[in-house]
């Protein structure tokens, strides 16, 4: 099966170049990269000067995360149905890595989102069928779309292990950066969803808790 991979960046050029590298050096090779360079035209250039056909760059300066992974669904090729598929992975700290494993999902999505954005993926025709991303929903786009898959019956697909590196740096979306924004995407959030009180909280702070609770190592 082909997949695709959606990939946002902005002003980044050497961390999205590790992540190509990262991404070329794995086994499975029928796959297509669509880069979508929401910033000066730096991930243009790392993506072409790569030279690999399977990884295509397009720019869509300055509409931030959501628009960008929109541009990039509309652009992929690939991509049938199946349901949701995720995994584990491994918090890459500049002194430690951690290991983390979402476990299956229930009901505690309606209170944490345990998934992995990066270490994700939903076919075309289900995300079609969802009404795909939703732009209102700001930093928590990937959470209102589990919520709606999960809602609309939709299998989720666990595949453990550390699949995927998420490398932490003081400019990543989650880690500390643009609480207000945050806060304010969470209540639109829990509105839509009619959730009930949620606490702000990141990948990394939930990967502890679970790990308090000996449900991921």
């Amino acid at each position: 099966m082909r997949l695709s991979l959606i990939i946002p960046t902005r002003n980044r050029p050497s961390l999205l170049r590790e992540a190509l590298r990262s991404l070329l050096r794995q086994t499975y090779p029928f796959f297509e990269a669509v880069v979508v360079d929401d910033g000066e035209g730096e991930g243009l250039e790392v993506a072409q000067g790569l030279g690999d056909p399977r990884i295509r760059a397009l720019p869509q300066p300055g509409r931030g995360q959501v628009e960008a992974r929109r541009a990039g669904l509309r652009a992929a090729r690939a991509l049938r149905r199946g349901g949701l598929v995720y995994s584990g992975g491994v918090f890459l700290l500049p002194h430690e890595e951690l290991p983390y494993e979402p476990g299956p999902i229930g009901e505690g999505l309606l209170r944490d989102n345990p998934i992995l954005a990066s270490g994700s993926g939903l076919l075309r025709k289900d995300l079609e069928d969802l009404g795909g991303l939703d732009p209102g929903m700001g930093h928590y786009w990937d959470w209102d779309l589990w919520l709606r898959a999960y809602r609309a019956g939709l299998p989720f697909r666990y595949l453990k292990g550390p699949n995927v590196g998420i490398r932490v740096h003081g400019g990543n979306q989650s880690y500390g950066a643009h609480l207000e924004e945050r806060r304010r995407d969470l209540e639109a959030l829990r509105a839509k969803h009619g959730l009930g009180p949620l606490v702000l909280k990141d990948h990394l702070r939930l990967h502890r808790e679970l790990r308090a609770q000996g449900l991921s190592p």
